[in-house]
């Protein structure tokens, strides 16, 4: 037998060589750029957006927790329609779009601190959001190499959060420095950097995968209309099961939602004026990254319901605990807690989700994943602005404790039905298996 045929009985060959990960193309890297600027400009500008709408705007308590409310719905539900008109558009165009349009509501922000003009900025920037997302995302799906998918959004989450980090760091220092009114100013240099780079340095991406395998990667698989899109949204949403799931887990972003929307008022009328808000909500996403593999470890011994109810009743004891301690150590411990509750739920919520999908809709049904989210903010906004006016009032006696505390009840209430919702759906189950 030769040496060569020993070798390759043995499993290798003299000149094997290590075969070298194929590298992300420009457009993928100009993307993840476009998407750390993105959320740069968004977290900075959210964090404080309660106060600027309430001390340079002069909005009430009750029309701060509205517009709020409405801008997340809004911009929860954008990306359904403008995600369809993207695909026909192009990812390219539906960037420059979104980042005009974004300059266009930032700026308006900064110049003309006015009711109207703020709010119709505000609903601006959030349609603007609705053609950026899908179009990121769709970006790492289509230029990650074949097998490199989970590596390509691994880069994604870190700009979410490096993004998160920076933009609030530099929201508190330009509050510090100059002015709540001025923090849009990051935003609006965030969005034109952006914009620069969807004009000028992107290209519109084609799929790695088909090009590796042979295919013609212009030739996408088509996507579907709106009209046909919500035809789908509607077929799953009549499956009780499915709709009742979406609608009681509203409980969990709700709570999420009152670290912008009560927590900054909170803080700086009740603990201190001057308190770091935005540095204090940096404890939520810094835990996350040290602990969301340990976490991940140990509830995948649980079923997901029983993980996501027991992460709702960790969200539950933050909101009680924000309260309890009405100070700045207490507000760190509260969101370290609450990073506990995200790193429990969010994994399994997903997981969940997809069990509802027929062979070939997954991606339909991840697509209601924000449903959930859409509905817990604007109850969010709608309530915890007349809770706001009457317990943490600019001027007069406040109780804390008792709108935390409802707050914490509304997570009780969550998970109460979501035990319901259990007992319920898993019945059937047991009896057909032992039939």
């Amino acid at each position: 037998m030769s040496e060569d045929a020993t070798n390759e009985r043995a499993g290798y060959r003299d000149n094997a060589r290590p075969v070298v990960p194929e590298k992300f193309p420009p457009t993928f890297y100009y993307a993840n750029a476009i998407e750390l600027f993105e959320r740069m400009a968004h977290y900075g500008f959210y964090i404080g957006l309660a106060l600027y709408l309430s001390t340079v705007v002069g909005m009430s308590d009750i029309e701060v927790g509205m517009t709020l409310g409405n801008f997340r719905f809004v911009g929860s539900l954008a990306p359904i329609p403008c995600g369809a008109i993207a695909d026909r558009i192009s990812f390219k165009r539906s960037l420059i779009i979104a980042f005009a349009g974004y300059a266009t509501a930032y700026a308006t922000v900064l110049l003309v601190p006015q009711k109207g003009f703020v709010i119709a900025a505000l609903m601006l920037a959030a349609i603007s959001g609705g053609f950026m997302k899908p179009v990121i995302t769709g970006t790492v799906i289509r230029t990650s190499p074949p097998g490199r998918q989970t590596d390509g959004f691994a880069v994604f989450y870190r700009m979410v959060n490096s993004g998160s980090v920076v933009g609030k760091t530099i929201a508190y220092f330009v509050r510090w420095l100059v002015g709540i009114r001025f923090v849009a100013t990051t935003s609006v240099v965030a969005s034109l950097a952006s914009l620069g780079i969807a004009a000028f340095l992107y290209k519109e991406p084609t799929d790695v995968a088909a090009q590796t395998d042979g295919g013609d990667a212009s030739k996408k698989p088509r996507s579907p209309a709106l009209g046909e899109l919500l035809r789908g949204y509607k077929d799953a949403l009549k499956n009780p099961r499915f709709t009742a799931f979406l609608l009681i887990f509203a409980g969990y972003y709700f709570m999420i939602e009152q670290f912008y929307m009560t927590f900054p008022q909170y803080m700086t009328r009740h603990i201190d004026k001057d308190a770091p808000l935005e540095i204090i909500t940096l404890i939520n996403p810094a835990t996350i990254a040290i602990g969301q593999g340990v976490v991940t470890k140990i509830m995948k011994r649980f079923s997901p319901v029983t993980t996501m109810i027991l992460g709702v009743l960790i969200g539950s004891l933050s909101m009680a605990t924000m309260g309890l301690m009405p100070t700045i150590a207490g507000a760190c411990l509260s969101g370290a807690i609450f990073a506990i509750a995200e790193m429990t739920f969010s994994p399994r919520f997903y997981d969940f989700i997809g069990s509802f999908a027929p062979k070939g809709k997954a991606g339909m049904y991840m697509g209601l994943a924000f449903v959930p989210s859409a509905i817990g903010a604007w109850i969010g906004g709608q309530v915890s602005g007349p809770l706001i006016k009457e317990y943490l009032p600019k001027e007069g006696p406040r109780n804390p404790l008792l709108i935390w505390s409802i707050y914490a009840g509304l997570g009780l209430v969550c998970a109460a039905g979501m035990l319901v919702y259990r007992q319920m759906t898993l019945r059937p189950i047991v009896a057909s298996n032992k039939d």
